[in-house]
C-alpha cells in the first residue's frame, strides 16, 4: 500500500532505428541521475506514468536518513496526499522523503504524516514556517526532535526506580516496526489517539540496530483500546505495524 516515487523510461523507438536498446538505457541512468539530485522520495504516491520504481535504499532495505531530520506533521486535511504535502513543504528547503499514513481498510488518510528534510536548519525552518500554517481549513501542528524530558519522580514506580510508564496497565506492544522508526516517531504517531507516557523502542544492546518492537504506554484504558483499533494495521515506513496490549512485566523477585 506504500509506493515511491519511480522512473520509467517508455520506448524512444525512431522510425529509422528499431533497436533502442542502447539509447534508452542510457537516457534511463540520465533521467535517474537528474531525478536523485533534485528530489527524492515521496510514499504512497502512484504515478500513472511510472512503469518502473527505482529507489535509493541502505543495507537493510530501507531509504536511509538520519532521524533528527524528520517532522511529524498532524491535522492534515483528509484530501492532502503525500506530493501536495511535499510540494507545501519544498518552501522551507529540499524534501528528502515524505509519506501520510493512510487506514490500511478504508484507504483513507488519517490525517498525519512524516516529512524528512535534508538538514537541521531547513527541519527548523519547515517547524517555525508551518506549525500552526492553516491549510484547507485545519491548523497543521509540525514538530520535531526528541521528547521532553520527564521527571525522573514520574518514572519511579517501584523500590529500586526506573519502573513507572513502563510498569502501567496501559502498554501497548508495537511489532513489525521498520528499521529506521526511532522512539520520536513512535510516540508522535500514537499521540493522535492520546496523550502518550512513554514511547520506546527496543534496540539491540551490541549492535544498536532496532529489533523491529517498541512499547507504548497511556493513561488510560479508553486512549490504550483507542490506539489499538485504530493503529493495529497501520502502514508505517512501509510496514503493516501489529498493536496488542502488552503481556505485563512478571513481578521483579526479591532477594
Amino acid at each position: 500500500m506504500t509506493t515511491l516515487y519511480g522512473f520509467a523510461c517508455s520506448s524512444l523507438t525512431h522510425p529509422q532505428n528499431p533497436s533502442p536498446l542502447h539509447s534508452q538505457t542510457h537516457f534511463s541512468l540520465a533521467l535517474l541521475s537528474l531525478f536523485l539530485s533534485s528530489r527524492s522520495f515521496v510514499r504512497h504516491v502512484a504515478v500513472s506514468d511510472f512503469e518502473q520504481d527505482e529507489e535509493v535504499l541502505s543495507d537493510d532495505g530501507e531509504p536511509s536518513f538520519p532521524p533528527d531530520l524528520k517532522l511529524f506533521v498532524g491535522n492534515l486535511p483528509f484530501n492532502v496526499d503525500s506530493a501536495q504535502l511535499a510540494e507545501l513543504f519544498e518552501a522551507a528547503g529540499n524534501v528528502q522523503m515524505v509519506e501520510v499514513i493512510y487506514d490500511k481498510t478504508t484507504g483513507r488518510s488519517r490525517g498525519f504524516g512524516f516529512v524528512t528534510m535534508s538538514s537541521a536548519h531547513e527541519v527548523e525552518a519547515a517547524a517555525r514556517q508551518f506549525n500552526g500554517y492553516e491549510l484547507d481549513g485545519r491548523a497543521l501542528r509540525v514538530n520535531y526532535g526528541p521528547p521532553p524530558p520527564r521527571s525522573e519522580d514520574k518514572f519511579r514506580g517501584s523500590p529500586r526506580g526506573g519502573g513507572g510508564y513502563g510498569d502501567s496497565s496501559n502498554r501497548l506492544y508495537v511489532g513489525n516496526l521498520a528499521w529506521g522508526v526511532d522512539n520520536l516517531t513512535l510516540e508522535n504517531l500514537f499521540n493522535e489517539q492520546g496523550k502518550v507516557l512513554e514511547a520506546k523502542v527496543v534496540f539491540d544492546r551490541d549492535s544498536g540496530r532496532s529489533r523491529g518492537f517498541g512499547f507504548v504506554t497511556y493513561g488510560s484504558a479508553e486512549e490504550m483500546n483507542s490506539a489499538i483499533e485504530s493503529l493495529d494495521g497501520v502502514d508505517l515506513n512501509g510496514r503493516s505495524i501489529r498493536v496488542t496490549a502488552a503481556e505485563p512485566r512478571p513481578p521483579r523477585r526479591q532477594f
